[in-house]
């Protein structure tokens, strides 16, 4: 279907709905609190109907009803409800009472059960869609950022679509999933990413295609619910231990004039915040380690020309500049400095001397200080919506469409969406009603940005682009009429060679591409039987399709040879049943004491199967990218995949609601989980949880006292929860492949473990809530404690076992937290208002044990056991960074040794420290505290939204750094060359005053040691981003402590009397937003960017070659018509 048809659609189904759904009568008016001051969001409701509408910013609303004798109903938070006849006039103003009983409001909790919020004993904390969208987010994670206390989202980059960690109060497993349960109007949905490479577990590359939240329409939400630990989602069994966030979509209400809703959002994404840089000495090595005078290298005729990277140079010539080779003391490169890349910045200054480039052009040598903002472009991305939304007896109707269409940062990369919705809620009789949700969602993505050790921008940023760069060859790939269709091949004579010409024909030849079809659904049917018992069924699917492509173009000319052509396709289904039926008595027994109680039965089934082709060339037919285009025949068999993975359960619950006096409330749960991923005879467990609120101003008399504190509230929760295990690890599964065109089978790596049962979660938590003068000042403290146990965990065994791995239950960690939440309204008049929200949050993860025997398990690694790692080790706290370290003496000094000439004459040429042999900690990546600030400032029809959010704590490991440091990119390494060191004498007899000397002491003597090296060999050998060398690791762990703007909007909501003389508008609010607009504050050296980790799994303290900082800014436009 066409945009064409997609629109007429929309605009046939609007003019239908809208002539079915008609009223006779427009009621407007203004909502006001006793003050005069202006309500928005204010619920205004035609009693005894679905029809209805909410106030705007400036408290305005306009409803439409069946004539002079209906009634509205006026209902908002924290505010006592009007019920006015309308009689005769069209306009009515209305002023509201506060409510005493702020807390009396109702929130969402498990299962879609609305409670009072007073009436919960656990935290749970609901945000309104219109807060999450606020500066217009690249997604709902991202839009929830800062504003919900204990929630911790990372994403593994700044760009649209990018997967988002999200994790509450901690983690609950030592190597499983620890992110939230997402339920979307009942419906369980998989956030899993969408990736390529060992995601969250090995750090050094990583390509994101996105998870769920990432594809989720948020036009469509109406709120989100954050459940917090196992107490609060204990009604969903295994699957809610690591907390839940529910969402609930819009159904529809009875809009003014047609009902139709239109908005546009563009959003503009810079690059901002690189590294810092030092931009003085240009690309090489080897010459500043040989004179005081490093000079770029001669042609035969004395041109100076830019040398390459390894061995020849400009007309094959050879020059000592290069970066690999020999240095004094007879020693490789390799052997002392480890891997050097072409950014590698040591060699000479970069004073303007004219030279050859590698195209025979001539110009000078100078510095390219923006040339790592060459490698990005602007990102775009704009969203259009439309909705048409209405309501009359026979229930509510919301409809609507949305696409976006954005291009990344990074060049080739772009990300298409479009996305149907249906929201609606159908009066069938007086006894029974059904509600409807379904959203299907297209999506395409063009080369998600790869990070870490491939080939991506990031990584050639930092590791590729020294300082004298210019991007050239480009222009030889896109766009240039010299572009012959195949690669370009510099002849190594050219520094940057080996690594641009593969970055840029990889970013625009060797494409991967992305389609993902999701239908989601959910249909209840509800029964109010009697005034004291309903019934709910619910049913809900999740169908999502996926085909990825990868088409590497081919590197001759003949289009044969150097291509690749990769397909997968992938289909999951989710389907997930509610029967509920309670039972509800006032009264009962005594006056005062109200009960009820809920049965329960569910029923979920996951499926998920995939196949995947892989056909290298050489090809048989030029350029064809097929999977029968081979020559070798054995091919397609060794290079196909197939997966497969079916997970199901079915689990009976039940709770009990007790209330006396609406004061004090005891609420107890229970659920069986019956789950196919264990063996049958551990394959079901019961979770019972209880959770008890005081509502203490509600049960005593406080007097004048009462005009102080106005609302208390203490509650209490203890619950139990678990995680199932993965699907297949019960019996041994051989793996089947080919070799030599013959079908072959292989052993398990794996012994099936004995006895697996559920992870488990027991969950204590307190909390107090507090208002106070009126609720102006509000306060909420919380409390908890968790413990997981049975961890579900794998471990090495001998090989003469015939495996290298046993699975089994062990080991335990917990997590122990507060939580608290300010909101104050600090001034309200008629014209202008201004409300602060504060929240914040302490979490500690300890592992408590492991299996017996084992000492260790590792989480995350970067450049494997040489790099820095995360492990668990019992006693130590979760997020622990291990590393090498320097070698200490007796007296806690650093040790120094020698670094001796190879000719065996004794003859010192430089030293370096001496490291340890073992790994030791070095570091923790787990915040102190994390939080968010948020100001909301009203001035009649402007309304201005600013949010900070911060971290303060918590350890992140730099190769970004380490890199920058050891190549001499870094500011910090340019001091000494500039004259700043000590006198240093080099080989050739010249001397300079670049010398450095290495804090510490002789391992030979023992004396300080006072010998005077060159800057390189401090740097270049302490800093070494990657080796074969061990090197002090800790030297690039810092604290990585933050504070952010991370939001800020403006808006402004054109007068209704304007907006009545065109006869056009209901409604038109115009705004301006930003996003991750800037640090206020980092304690991170050289503008690293804070929030550069790779991937969303569990090892969050390792970064490498991440993308720099991004900022985001735009404008909406929302009309109503």
């Amino acid at each position: 279907m066409g945009k064409k048809n997609h629109y007429l659609f929309m605009f046939a189904a609007i003019l239908f709905l809208n002539g079915v759904m008609a009223q006779n009568k427009t009621v407007s008016g203004t909502v006001t609190d006793d003050s005069g001051t202006p309500l928005p969001g204010v619920n205004v409701v035609e009693k005894g109907t679905k029809n209805g509408t909410s106030t705007d910013f400036d408290g305005n609303y306009s409803i439409e009803v069946a004539g002079n004798t209906s009634t509205l109903v006026y209902t908002s938070i924290g505010f006592l409800s009007r019920t006015i006849t309308v009689g005769s006039p069209s306009t009515l103003n209305v002023a509201m009472t506060e409510d005493a009983e702020q807390l009396g409001e109702v929130v969402l909790t498990a299962l879609g059960i609305k409670r009072q919020k007073k009436s919960i004993g656990y935290a749970v904390q609901e945000i309104k869609a219109a807060d999450i969208i606020l500066a217009a987010p690249v997604d709902i994670s991202q839009g929830l950022q800062g504003k919900v206390a204990g929630l911790n989202i990372n994403t593994s980059n700044g760009l649209s679509n990018a997967s988002s960690r999200v994790v509450i109060r901690g983690n609950n497993s030592l190597f499983g999933n620890n992110q939230p349960l997402i339920v979307i109007d009942g419906a369980i949905v998989d956030n899993n990413e969408l990736a390529q490479g060992n995601l969250g577990t090995n750090q050094d590359s990583y390509r994101d295609w996105g998870n769920y939240l990432s594809y989720l329409d948020m036009s469509t939400v109406e709120d989100v619910s954050i459940l917090k630990g196992p107490n609060a989602a204990a009604l969903y069994g295994a699957r809610g231990a690591n907390g839940v966030i529910l969402i609930t979509s819009k159904k529809g209400s009875k809009r003014e004039g047609l009902g139709i809703e239109y908005g546009l959002t563009s959003n503009f994404t810079d690059v901002y915040r690189f590294t810092d840089i030092q931009n003085e000495f240009g690309g090489g090595f080897r010459a500043a380690l040989f004179t005081a005078n490093p000079q770029l290298p001669k042609t035969a005729d004395g041109q100076s020309f830019v040398p390459s990277l390894y061995g020849p140079t400009y007309g094959g010539s050879t020059g000592i500049n290069s970066s690999h080779g020999l240095v004094p003391g007879g020693f490789n490169t390799w052997d002392l400095f480890s891997w050097f890349g072409a950014g590698s910045s040591w060699g000479p200054r970069l004073d303007g001397t004219p030279a050859l480039w590698w195209d025979g052009e001539t110009r000078p040598y100078s510095p390219q200080p923006n040339n790592r903002e060459y490698m990005y472009r602007q990102g775009m991305e704009n969203t259009h919506n439309l909705s048409f939304s209405s309501a009359s007896d026979l229930g509510t109707i919301r409809i609507g469409l949305n696409s976006t269409k954005g291009d990344a940062v990074v060049e080739n990369t772009n990300h298409r969406s479009t996305s149907y919705s249906l929201g609606s809620h159908i009066n069938i009789s007086k006894v029974f009603s059904a509600d409807i949700n379904a959203n299907y969602n297209q999506s395409s993505r063009l080369n998600a940005p790869e990070i870490g050790n491939n080939n991506s921008w990031s990584k050639f940023t930092i590791y590729g682009m020294s300082r004298e760069y210019r991007g050239l060859e480009k222009g030889l790939y896109f766009g240039e009429d010299d572009y012959d269709g195949y690669r370009v091949d510099f002849g190594g004579a050219y520094p940057h060679a080996e690594y641009s010409k593969d970055l840029f024909w990889h970013v625009y030849e060797n494409n991967s591409r992305l389609w993902r079809d999701e239908f989601i659904s959910t249909l209840k049917l509800n029964a109010e039987i009697t005034p004291w018992l309903n019934a709910f069924v619910r049913t809900s699917a999740d169908l999502i399709g996926t085909r990825f492509e990868v088409t590497h173009n081919t590197t001759n000319i003949n289009g044969l040879n150097g291509g690749r052509f990769e397909k997968t396709i992938s289909k999951d289904k989710t389907f997930n049943t509610d029967v509920m039926a309670t039972l509800h008595k006032d009264n009962f027994l005594t006056d005062g004491f109200n009960a009820s109680v809920t049965i329960g039965y569910n029923e979920y089934e996951t499926n998920s199967a995939g196949v995947k082709g892989v056909n290298s060339s050489p090809f048989r037919v030029p350029n064809i990218y097929s999977l029968s285009n081979y020559t070798d025949t054995n091919r397609p068999a060794d290079l196909s995949t197939e997966t497969r993975n079916d997970i199901q359960s079915y689990s009976y619950f039940g709770l009990m609601d007790l209330s006396y006096n609406n004061y004090l409330f005891l609420q107890l749960t229970g659920r069986q989980d019956t789950n196919s991923t264990l063996p049958k005879n551990n394959n079901t467990t019961f979770y019972p949880s209880l959770n008890a609120a005081f509502s203490f101003t509600d049960a005593f008399d406080l007097g004048n006292f009462s005009e102080v504190l106005t609302y208390g509230s203490l509650r209490t929760a203890w619950g139990k929860s678990a995680n199932a295990a993965p699907p297949y690890l019960l019996d041994a599964v051989f793996d089947t492949s080919s070799f030599g065109g013959q079908a072959t089978i292989s052993r398990p790596n794996s012994i099936p473990p004995n006895n697996l049962t559920f992870q488990t979660s027991e969950s204590k938590e307190i909390g107090l809530a507090l208002g106070f003068f009126n609720n102006k000042i509000n306060l909420d403290f919380t409390y908890y404690d968790i413990l997981s146990e049975n961890q579900i965990m794998s471990s090495a065994v001998a090989l003469s076992s015939g495996a290298e791995r046993v699975v089994f239950n062990s080991g335990s960690l917990s997590n122990k937290g507060i939580e608290f939440i300010v909101n104050a309204n600090i001034f309200r008049t008629q014209d202008f208002s201004w409300d602060i929200s504060l929240n914040g949050a302490k979490n500690t993860n300890k592992i408590i044990s492991l299996a017996e025997g084992v000492e260790e398990q590792q989480i995350a690694t970067v450049f494997g056991s040489l790099g820095a790692f995360m492990k668990a080790s019992p006693g130590e706290n979760y997020g622990t960074i291990y590393g090498t370290d320097f070698e200490l003496d007796d007296q806690g000094r650093k040790q120094v040794t020698n670094i001796l000439n190879k000719d065996g004459s004794g003859e010192v040429i430089g030293t370096q420290y001496v490291v340890s042999s073992d790994v030791q900690e070095i570091g923790n990546a787990a915040p102190k505290l994390t939080g968010g600030l948020g100001n909301v400032f009203r001035y009649k029809n402007f309304r201005m939204s600013a949010l900070m959010d911060f971290k303060y704590g918590g350890d992140i490991y730099s190769i970004d750094h380490a890199v920058s440091m050891g190549s001499g990119l870094s500011p910090e390494t340019a001091d000494a060359r500039n004259g700043g060191g000590l006198p240093y004498t080099y080989p050739d007899g010249t001397t300079d005053n670049v010398g450095m000397i290495m804090e510490g002491y002789n391992v030979d003597d023992g004396r300080a040691n006072d010998r005077v090296i060159h800057p390189a060999y401090y740097y270049g050998i302490t800093y070494a981003g990657w080796s074969h060398f061990n090197r002090p690791r800790s030297l690039s762990v810092f604290e990585n402590s933050w504070v952010k703007l991370r939001e800020l909007s403006i808006s402004y909501a054109i007068p209704k009397e304007v907006l009545k003389k065109s006869n056009v508008f209901q409604n038109l609010t115009l705004s301006v937003m930003g996003r991750n607009l800037f640090y206020v504050y980092s304690s991170l050296p050289d503008r690293l960017n804070p929030e550069a980790i790779n991937g969303t799994g569990n090892g969050q303290g390792l970064q490498w070659s991440a993308f720099p900082s991004m900022r985001t800014i735009g404008f909406s436009i929302k009309a109503g018509f």
